[in-house]
Order: C-alpha cells, then sequence, then structure tokens
C-alpha cells in the first residue's frame, strides 16, 4: 500500500508514480487542465502559455501548475525544484528575486519595463561568469541602477544600495565591471520631462499639474534658463510652480520631502524658472 504523499504525477508520462517502492499506480492519463490553440491564422497560432519574460530565470519557459489541491500543490514543489538545476539558475533566481523586491518597493511607473531590462542585465552578467555569491548583492544593485539610468527612469539609489546592503565603494566596482568591462549598458542623461511625471506621482499631485510642469520645463529650456541644470531640480521646481498656478499648492518643505530634492535647490530652480520663463495666464 503506498503512502497518499509518496504519490507523484509524471506529466510526461501520463502516470501515478508510488515514490515508495517505484510503482505505477496507473497510467495513460489525460491532462485535463486548461490548455487552447488558435488556428485563425496558419502564421499566428497561439497557445496558452506564460509570455516569455526576462524577470524569471528561465525566461517563463516553464509549467505552472494549480496548486488549489493536495496532488497540485505537491506537483508544483516538485516542478519547482527540477526547474532550478545549475550554478547559474541558482544565482539567476537569487539575484532575481532581490531585484524584484526592490523595484517593487521603488514604486515607479515603469516597473515593469525595467524588470525587463534588469533581468537583461543580470542575465549577462551570470552568463560572463562574474557574479559570485559574496558580490551578488552589488550586481544586482548596479544592474537596477544601470538600467534605469539606461531607460530614462529616475529612482532613489540611497533607497537601493540601502535595500541591497551594498557601500558605495561596492557599487562603484560592480557599474564599472558593467559598463567598462563588459560594456552592457551605457548610461543616458535624464531628461527632467520624464522625471515630472515621476515626482508628481510621489508628490500626490494630479496630471494637470504635472502636464503644466513639462509645458514650464520645455519653455525653460528653449529660452535658456533651466539649461545645464540638475534635471532633479528642474522637475521639482517645475511642480511647484505649476501646483502654484494650479491651485494645488504644496510648501516647498513638502515638494522637498516627497521629491527628495533638497528645498535649497529647489528654491534655486524657483527662481531661475520666474526669472527666465514667461507663464501667460489666462483669467
Amino acid at each position: 500500500m503506498c503512502r497518499e504523499e509518496s504519490i507523484v504525477y509524471d506529466e510526461f508520462r501520463g502516470e501515478l508514480i508510488c515514490l515508495d517502492t517505484g510503482e505505477v499506480i496507473e497510467d495513460r492519463l489525460v491532462d485535463l487542465g486548461r490548455e487552447w490553440r488558435s488556428f485563425d491564422n496558419a502564421t499566428n497560432r497561439e497557445r496558452g502559455e506564460t509570455p516569455n519574460t526576462l524577470k524569471v530565470h528561465d525566461m517563463g519557459l516553464h509549467t505552472e501548475i494549480d496548486g488549489t489541491t493536495w496532488m497540485g500543490r505537491r506537483l508544483a514543489e516538485l516542478n519547482n525544484l527540477s526547474r532550478v538545476v545549475s550554478s547559474d539558475d541558482r544565482k539567476m533566481v537569487k539575484a532575481l528575486k532581490l531585484a524584484n523586491e526592490v523595484i517593487n518597493r521603488l514604486q515607479t511607473p515603469t516597473a515593469a519595463k525595467l524588470k525587463e531590462e534588469v533581468g537583461l542585465v543580470l542575465r549577462k552578467l551570470v552568463k560572463s561568469g562574474v557574479v559570485g555569491k559574496r558580490r551578488l548583492n552589488a550586481y544586482v544593485a548596479a544592474a537596477i541602477i544601470a538600467a534605469a539610468e539606461s531607460l530614462n527612469v529616475p529612482i532613489d539609489q540611497r533607497f537601493v544600495l540601502s535595500y541591497c546592503g551594498v557601500t558605495v565603494g561596492e557599487l562603484w566596482e560592480a557599474m564599472m565591471k558593467i559598463r567598462r568591462d563588459l560594456g552592457i549598458v551605457k548610461s543616458k542623461t535624464y531628461d527632467p520631462r520624464t522625471l515630472v511625471l515621476t515626482l508628481s506621482h510621489k508628490a500626490g499631485l494630479p496630471t494637470q499639474v504635472a502636464t503644466l510642469a513639462i509645458r514650464i520645463v520645455e519653455a525653460g529650456r528653449e529660452s535658456g534658463a533651466l539649461l545645464s541644470k540638475g534635471p532633479q531640480g528642474v522637475a521639482a521646481a517645475a511642480l511647484y510652480v505649476a501646483s502654484i498656478l494650479m491651485d494645488f499648492r504644496k510648501t516647498q518643505t513638502a515638494i522637498s520631502r516627497s521629491t527628495e530634492v533638497s528645498e535649497v535647490t529647489i528654491r534655486n530652480r524657483y527662481k531661475d524658472i520666474i526669472d527666465g520663463v514667461l507663464v501667460e495666464i489666462n483669467l
């Protein structure tokens, strides 16, 4: 007699097998789970499978098993164990788990795109053989920051370092390895208009304020008043001015806290906008 917890399902052969004795309890079982395929277009045959993604170590090429029943949970557990077979797979699992946790906590509107880019960077790093157990967190932090710069997505780098438990020196080493030695990511400069959208989300300001702030930034760049100024400060000051004009008043202190830009920087960029940008108000 085989114990219930020792019975597993071999999906490849369609058999129920006892792990204790090796006995095949039942064979030729038909999988009644959900599966479909569209034959509407011979060149576009879709299947009911998960999409390919760089956010997981096997790029989404795995079987997802329903865990609502005991047998399903048992099979899902065995299936998950079989997915991680090599040391590189184990590194990718740990690295992507940490990276996805950090990105989720950053609360950026483009989290999904950032995860894909980070997954691509980490995959190249692991494949190159430079990632070791001791420096894994440093490479994860560096991959997140480098990918964010590549996509022009503003993030709180201090939070990334703190969450990963990485020093500035360790981050610098990993960044040099990514950029100089491997040439994986080329950094881009931030566009203040992109920063406006992210900072307005953090400050809890409505879309119309962000839209006006973007117009202020564009006018400031055209007039030359905001050229060579830090994009973070420009975006925060533009939001401050726009919030006043749209009667969604926020103090400089509130803007500073939510955007993590100093009040001194906001005041300086505010003065640049007031002195160099013509704002017409139609009453």
